[in-house]
């Protein structure tokens, strides 16, 4: 739901002499709630995978593969904290503020939403990357060749996909903090 939604519900509230209905403006916020969470969930699953794995592959005894999981288990917890600080934010937007009031604190999120998606996490894929490619030096040398290329195969398209997904993502998000500057 585009903020151009919330603005006409409460552009059609303000005509009216009783209470408003904030029911479809907290709708909204639920939903984009919901999002984070489900983000959440999926980080969450992934760094509990990897902490498994860095226990299954006894990476805490070989300098190596310790690096190489640390960098990955250490970018995952980084964006589980990101993604708490910002529902946390989210939450402290009131719907019950006059449109202008809440139109400053949702620019407010999506100008900070911004500033992550282009600063923080391409240097949080970037030191994922890192940790995958020493990871991999390992795979090759302990692995037979056929699991190692499906290792490296599967981590290109669940990039590939992954990276589509935040790039839309990112776009959404910088479509309503446009159409929020511009109203």
């Amino acid at each position: 739901m585009e903020f151009k939604d919330i603005q006409n519900i409460w552009q059609q509230q303000s005509g009216e002499t009783t209470l408003p209905d904030f029911e479809p403006a907290k709708q909204n916020l639920r939903q984009l709630r919901k999002k984070q969470q489900i983000s959440k969930i999926i980080l969450a699953i992934t760094g509990i995978v990897l902490i498994a794995f860095f226990f299954y592959i006894s990476a805490y005894k070989y300098s190596g593969p310790l690096l190489g999981m640390s960098l990955l288990i250490g970018v995952v917890l980084v964006r589980v904290y990101i993604e708490i600080k910002s529902q946390q934010q989210l939450k402290k937007i009131s719907v019950l503020l006059s449109l202008e009031d809440f139109k400053a604190q949702l620019i407010n999120y999506y100008q900070k939403r911004k500033n992550l998606a282009f600063r923080t996490i391409p240097i949080l894929l970037i030191i994922y990357n890192i940790g995958i490619l020493i990871m991999m030096y390992y795979f090759y040398q302990y692995l037979s060749r056929g699991f190692f290329y499906y290792i490296v195969i599967s981590y290109l398209v669940s990039f590939a996909v992954l990276f589509y997904f935040i790039r839309k993502q990112v776009l959404n998000e910088l479509s309503i903090l446009k159409n929020l500057q511009e109203s």
